[in-house]
């Protein structure tokens, strides 16, 4: 791992896997890496009692094929070790997602409803959280330019003042419904209540952020942000990515 790139791709992954239940170190020092890998120094390691992960930025080439296919002969036989790759495609660097207007986003959020109300209450969670998201990226677009990890979403907000704990808690519970819905748990449930106090947040964050309108979104605020509404006093506060000394 020898690319700030590879860093961040790993910092967004870290939270899905705590979530999971892993201790993640980043660049882990010779103490940590299991000895069957031999010199192969991985960019991260996850450890769990049941199971462990060798943790991998990959981009596509012949160089990542013979690499992977060494790495897949030495946990062959590690029944407890399994492999997690971090895809990164040669253009990941220059895409980023653009700031939606205030109207797209109050346009979803009576999409939510609408689809509430025909009791389609799971659905409209996945895109009511899509544009909590959009919401986000409006508030601090250079930290959220790029898709986001729920949990890596709910710390920078709610360190930064977007969220107040009350309504932190909540969505934390939600991202859990959700990343379990998505990832093909069909018996999740969702209620009404739930979904009705998601839409609050989403309202309440409308109104303190102003989204950039689309025939201004590469223009520059005054003090050189895109956001246009200052940030919150509160400092920000740091991931919870471990690394190895």
């Amino acid at each position: 791992m020898s690319e700030a790139t590879d860093l961040e791709m790993l910092r967004r992954m870290a939270p899905e896997l705590e979530a999971e239940g892993y201790e993640v170190y980043v660049a882990p020092n010779n103490h940590l890496i299991p000895g069957f890998l031999g010199s192969f120094r991985p960019d991260a390691i996850a450890l769990r009692d049941d199971k462990n992960l060798v943790v991998e930025v990959a981009r596509r080439g012949p160089n990542t094929t013979a690499k992977l296919d060494r790495l897949g002969g030495l946990l062959r036989d590690q029944p407890k070790w399994e492999l997690r790759l971090v895809w990164v495609s040669p253009t990941s660097d220059r895409e980023r997602l653009e700031v939606q207007s205030r109207e797209a986003i109050n346009a979803r959020i009576t999409e939510v409803l609408r689809i509430a109300t025909l009791e389609h209450v799971e659905p409209a969670l996945l895109m009511a959280w899509a544009t909590f998201e959009a919401l986000a990226r409006a508030a601090l677009p250079k930290q959220f330019g790029h898709p986001q990890t729920p949990s890596r979403i709910l710390q920078v907000l709610a360190s930064e003042g977007y969220l107040t704990p009350t309504e932190a808690d909540l969505l934390r519970g939600l991202a859990e419904k959700r990343n379990r819905l998505i990832h093909g748990d069909l018996q999740i449930r969702i209620s009404q209540e739930e979904l009705t106090d998601f839409v609050g947040v989403l309202r309440t964050m409308v109104k303190k952020v102003k989204p950039i309108s689309p025939n201004r979104r590469r223009s520059k605020s005054p003090e050189g942000s895109a956001a246009i509404r200052s940030r919150p006093s509160s400092p920000p506060k740091r991931g919870r990515l471990k690394g190895a000394s």
